[in-house]
This record gives C-alpha cells, structure tokens and sequence, in this order.
C-alpha cells in the first residue's frame, strides 16, 4: 500500500471536521432556502408568456430573438454552448499571454 492510504491524522478529530462543515453549511442553507421558497408564489401565477418584437430585428439579432420565441429549450442550448465556447477562448487566450509574458508554462512542458 502506498504511504497516504495508510498514513492516518494525527488527531481523531480531522477526519470528522470536514463532513461536519458540510452538514453545518447544509442546514444553514436549508433554513434560509426553504421558507425564501414558501413565502414566494403567492398571488396570480398567470402562464410566463414574454415574446420579444421582431419588426426592428436584422441578421443575427433576428435569428436569436425568432428562436427564443418559438423554440425556447434550443435558444437556451444555443446560449449555453456559445458561453462555453467563448468562456474556453478567453481562457486559452489568458493561457497564451501568460506564456509570452513567462509567468506561466503551458500544461504537459514540465
């Protein structure tokens, strides 16, 4: 066996410490979210019905706007994967401008 399976804390108390936080943040979250929840929806729950107006949409602008008012769950995936993407670029590019700058090797040249 290697070292770290068999290396144990010092303390007993280490290995109880981080379920304990996680328990802890859970029931604080739980005291907060579920009356924020309950004390929310009351009134008129009308049917969400938002169409946004085409007449002064071209191009792209107009493609988008189309698909969200007819097809919501693709404009929804459209949206995601286009942030995704563009999130991936930034990041290479940060990558890149750290790596002329020498602040920073690329991953995998050790």
């Amino acid at each position: 066996m290697s070292r770290s399976l068999t290396k144990l804390p010092k303390k007993p108390s280490q290995l109880l410490i981080w379920p304990l936080v996680f328990f802890v943040v859970l029931v604080i979250s739980m005291v907060i979210l579920v009356p924020t929840v309950a004390a929310g929806g009351h009134g008129d729950t009308g049917e969400l019905e938002h169409k946004i107006t085409t007449a002064d949409k071209t191009g792209l602008n107009l493609l988008l706007a189309q698909l969200y008012n007819d097809h919501r769950l693709i404009y929804s995936l459209v949206v995601t994967l286009t942030m995704a993407f563009l999130g991936m670029v930034v990041a290479l590019a940060t990558e890149l401008l750290l790596k002329l700058l020498g602040a920073r090797k690329l991953r995998g040249s050790y």
